[in-house]
């Protein structure tokens, strides 16, 4: 009976991790999402891989900063595109990491219950 047990328990600790690791690896990441668009790595990392963490110069040769703050007015309670600190010249990747889930960078200091993508 306690073989019983304790297989029932490790198996189920086997299929939760293995449930929770394929939800995590099927979830589109940023890097993901440009993948699909034909963007290669390249275009963000440089010919030879030269930036390690791509900055807001380099996201902004694709993603305007200016164009993204408009598209993004109306969520509320704040525009996550535009800051009272930052203005809208925050690094792109504090929220947005592409080879990881992303973040909300605000909420370290606020509870803004923004959805990154």
């Amino acid at each position: 009976m306690k073989r019983l047990l304790l297989s029932s328990f490790l198996l189920s600790v086997a299929l939760f991790y293995f449930d929770a690791s394929f939800a995590q690896e099927s979830a589109p990441l940023g890097a993901d999402r440009h993948g699909v668009k034909n963007v290669t790595c390249k275009e963000c990392h440089g010919e030879r891989n030269e930036i390690t963490a791509p900055d807001i110069n380099q996201c902004s040769k694709c993603h305007a900063p200016d164009e993204i703050e408009k598209k993004t007015q109306g969520i509320k309670p704040q525009n996550p595109h535009v800051s009272p600190h930052y203005g809208n010249k925050l690094e792109c990747t504090l929220c947005h990491l592409q080879h990881a889930a992303p973040e909300n960078y605000c909420a370290q200091c606020h509870s803004f219950d923004f959805k990154v993508k």
